[in-house]
């Protein structure tokens, strides 16, 4: 299925503007069916559904992504809580430990301080 480009909220609401002119035309009578008023009344109203079903679907798809983001943070906190029970089981220098996510103690960087360079009094 080819994307095609949609109207802009503004253009969208010209295009209905227009066609309400349109229907106030007495006497307009198009020579092809598929101009009349009925037909592009047609057109107005699957539109207006499908926007209604867009916005309905947009708010299920909004729940969606909380829902999912929510259950991410309790994944989270979840495996800290267990990274802290393999840490209390096996030791925070043990592969285990590490295994779960975690620097083992022994690969930590100490509070080493460094010299600092030039002269400073």
């Amino acid at each position: 299925m080819a994307n095609k480009k949609r109207l802009s909220p503004n253009k969208l609401a010209e295009e209905k503007s227009n066609f309400e002119n349109l229907k106030a035309i007495e006497g307009y009578r198009s020579q092809k069916p598929e101009y009349e008023v009925a037909a592009i009344q047609a057109v107005v109203d699957a539109l207006d559904e499908k926007i209604a079903r867009e916005a309905v679907l947009l708010a299920e798809l909004a729940e969606l992504r909380d829902d999912i983001a929510e259950h991410g943070m309790i994944l989270s906190e979840k495996n800290d809580g267990a990274a802290i029970q393999v840490a209390a089981q096996f030791g925070e220098d043990s592969p285990q430990y590490q295994s779960v996510g975690r620097k083992r103690k022994s690969e930590r960087q100490t509070g080493r301080r460094t010299k600092p360079s030039g002269n400073t009094p």
